[in-house]
């Protein structure tokens, strides 16, 4: 059985997440955040102190996404598009863009959200953040127009590498366009969000 380290809101409802689709069975501790003040024991599991961590056996992962990609080749491999199947290079495509182009200026914002002290600099710099979501939130309702899913036809682990943006973007009081409001709405609405939303 896996262990996945959480705190809530972070990266690791993705995993939560899969494994929750998935039907696998996971162990989840919680990691008082941020770790390097508050659970500095962690960094013996993950030394960069970022969340989540998973451990099966000797093996150790600490990038979300990475994560998601071996349990569901471990369990099974149905939250993916296969090489060779129809959709494979958008699979990929909206795969890492929910991480590297969705959540990243979100990651800015939940930066500067929790500094004491704030200026005109860094209120320049969560409005160029803004911005940047901006543009890119409408590369993802453009694709969801007329779309139940992101890839595939089907539910994919591009759908939840996106979906966690979109949360994210709830919790700072992001509004999203219609394609994406109902898109999310949709994700919200299957059990396994659902449960690994009561955990993380």
């Amino acid at each position: 059985m896996v262990t996945v380290y959480f705190a809530p809101n972070a990266r690791s409802l993705r995993v939560l997440w899969a494994l929750e689709e998935l039907g696998a069975p996971y162990e989840a501790r919680r990691v008082q955040f941020p770790p390097r003040q508050r659970q500095p024991e962690y960094l013996e599991i993950n030394p960069v102190g970022s969340i989540p961590a998973m451990v099966d056996g000797d093996l150790t992962l600490t990038e979300s996404l990475a994560i998601c990609d071996y349990l569901n080749e471990k369990h099974g491999g149905g939250l993916s598009v296969a090489p060779g199947e129809k959709g494979r290079p958008e699979y990929l495509q909206w795969l890492y863009f929910g991480e590297a182009s969705l959540t990243q200026p979100l990651g800015t914002l939940v930066r500067l959200s929790r500094m004491e002290t704030k200026d005109a600099g860094t209120e320049a710099i969560a409005e160029q953040a803004r911005e940047t979501y901006g543009v890119r939130l409408a590369a993802l309702e453009a694709r969801l127009a007329g779309r139940q899913f992101l890839a595939g036809d089907r539910f994919t682990l591009a759908d939840i590498s996106n979906a966690y943006a979109l949360n994210l973007a709830g919790l700072l009081g992001i509004p999203s366009g219609p394609n994406a409001t109902a898109y999310f709405e949709r994700m919200k609405a299957r059990p396994a969000f659902q449960k690994a939303a009561a955990v993380a």
